[in-house]
């Protein structure tokens, strides 16, 4: 669908009734009375299909596992792959249950039921609701264990307190204040929330939200006594929550993320998914060279991701690509010698807490700037985040060109600015660069593998590890670049790309997983990759029995090729 077509088809308000509230559920409700249960989405069909007992291959026992699968919300593509492994864990003689919010919250990363005025939550609670009775795995709902006079209580104390306040807010020992801030950044599409309209009541609404939710999974607890809890991500507040409840009361998480490539996921013990955290592999293997066949495979896959192919998300229908027109288009002088700066979406919870030299992202842009100012024979390229305007219904409210004309009022003559609706293949940029800057973004391993040198200047997940130049402050910042920039490297090209290969084949081939129980062919529209149970059982995918494994056992999320 055309992007501004989509655009409109989203903002309609008849549309914003019919699929986000009550009349969809009840065309559901009357489809399904007839056999046809795929109005909420097409893998409720799947399951729908499958016996609705799911056999348990193992003996009763006081060795089996208690998984509960926390599914707060209908990120549907997310919400099968839980599914689909309680379907397969229960194979393996686990007992599974499923844990969904009903509606407790006054606002969540995709509704605010209290403001809006079509809220989603029928639509949301009931395609759960369907998804765990389908799949046969028992379901506890939130909204059943809601505590109506200390949530009065805590309004009362909410109440007189401004942003900063509330952000500092503490509940029976919990951070609730503190936990409330990636799930608001995330929400409103916005790092800087203090100043956003709507800030203090979504922090204020979250953190409501927070407490109702950390009584109602106590009782979760009591009454389903779990060994593991399996959950999306971990900074969204109802996953916060449950992982602070958790480890108060010793149980294991496992947190879970889409890969960097379609149809992948990452897996964590204990460690927010979006760190993207291999440090433990890294440390094993970073000291073992790749031998050819391993060599080979993660080249190829580099060469897939570089013509654009199996991306989590595609921003442009083409793309130029052609060096000859990007130059001249950026009016680039040949003889200058070239950086290029991607930026990233400063909102999104793999981005959120990643300063170390410098106070944001925003601080580090705007300290670069100044560092091409005052070195005019040199020519900086910002290539902005596409997915800031590119990704109909996430578009970001803190934008880096509204910023930078904001308070720098405009950039050098050296700086270029690639706007993200601007369709040029950020490879190429990459290709015609000298030096590569970024904060924290995935690019800045992609391009230490290609051979240019990068300047990390957030916690990276690639940062550290020999193959980057991590400034240790300011200074160190402005004085990497500027030798990098006078072709004096400290890392030979070599050592770089080979460290940077063995570090790529760890985080794509080894520890992000393909995911073998769906296929999902557009995004958020997953189908079941399987038509009966035997193809859920040991032995069927290595990858699905090492998700099994390392949620069962605490094994490693690790696959060896």
């Amino acid at each position: 669908m055309n992007r501004s077509i989509e655009r409109w088809f989203r903002g309609s308000s008849l549309v914003r009734a019919l699929y986000q509230g009550a009349p969809i559920v009840a065309l559901h409700r009357a489809l399904a009375t007839i056999g046809l249960q795929g109005t909420l989405g097409m893998e409720l069909s799947d399951f729908s299909r499958l016996d609705p007992v799911v056999p348990i291959q193992t003996s009763e026992g006081p060795s089996r596992q208690r998984v509960l699968f926390v599914i707060p919300r209908n990120f549907r593509t997310h919400a099968t792959f839980q599914a689909s492994v309680a379907q397969a864990l229960t194979l393996r003689g686990a007992d599974c249950a499923i844990a969904t919010c009903g509606g407790i919250m006054p606002v969540c990363e995709v509704a605010w039921s209290e403001q809006e005025v079509f809220p989603r939550c029928a639509r949301c609670t009931t395609y759960i609701s369907e998804l765990a009775d389908l799949a046969g795995i028992p379901r506890y709902s939130l909204s059943d264990y809601r505590d109506r006079t200390n949530e009065e209580k805590i309004e009362a104390e909410l109440s007189p307190l401004d942003i900063k306040a509330l952000t500092r807010y503490v509940w029976n020992q919990f951070p609730i204040g503190n936990f409330a801030i990636p799930p608001t950044r995330w929400r409103l599409r916005s790092h800087d929330f203090a100043n956003h309209p709507q800030g203090q009541s979504v922090v204020r609404g979250f953190i409501r939200g927070g407490v109702r939710w950390a009584i109602a999974i106590e009782q979760v607890f009591k009454l389903f006594r779990p060994d593991v809890v399996v959950m999306l991500n971990g900074l969204f507040m109802e996953e916060r929550v449950t992982w602070a409840v958790s480890d108060r009361q010793g149980c294991r998480c496992v947190f879970f993320e889409k890969g960097r490539d379609a149809g992948t996921v990452f897996l964590s013990h204990g460690t927010s998914a979006p760190r993207y955290d291999i440090s433990a592999t890294w440390d094993r293997a970073a000291q073992t060279p790749l031998n050819e066949e391993q060599r080979l495979a993660i080249l190829n896959l580099m060469d897939r991701r570089v013509r654009g192919e199996q991306m989590v998300e595609t921003y442009w229908a083409a793309k130029e690509s052609d060096e000859e027109k990007i130059r001249q288009h950026l009016r680039l002088d040949l003889k200058s010698p070239l950086a290029v700066l991607f930026t990233n979406v400063v909102w999104d919870t793999a981005m959120q807490d990643r300063d170390t030299v410098f106070d944001g992202m925003l601080d580090w842009l705007q300290t670069t700037i100044q560092l091409f100012r005052i070195n005019p024979q040199w020519t900086l390229i910002i290539r902005i985040h596409p997915a800031e305007t590119q990704v109909p219904g996430r578009e970001s409210h803190d934008r880096v060109a509204e910023w930078i004309q904001q308070d720098l009022g405009s950039v050098p003559e050296n700086v270029r600015l690639v706007l993200p609706e601007a369709p040029i293949d950020s490879y190429v940029l990459i290709r015609m660069a000298q030096v590569g800057l970024v904060y924290a973004s995935t690019v800045g391993l992609e391009m230490a593998v290609a051979g240019t040198p990068v300047v990390v200047a957030g916690d990276a997940h690639y940062s550290g590890k020999g193959f980057t130049y991590d400034p240790a402050h300011r200074d160190d910042y402005a004085h990497q670049v500027e030798t990098l920039m006078a072709e004096q490297r400290e890392i030979s090209r070599e050592k770089q790309v080979d460290l940077a290969l063995s570090y790529a084949h760890i985080f794509f081939l080894r520890r992000t997983l393909p995911i073998t129980t769906l296929t999902e062919r557009q995004e958020a529209r997953p189908r079941l990759a399987y038509h009966s149970f035997p193809e859920l059982m040991p032995g069927v995918s290595s990858a699905l029995d090492v998700v099994c494994d390392g949620i069962l056992n605490g094994r490693e999320f690790e696959v060896y090729r």
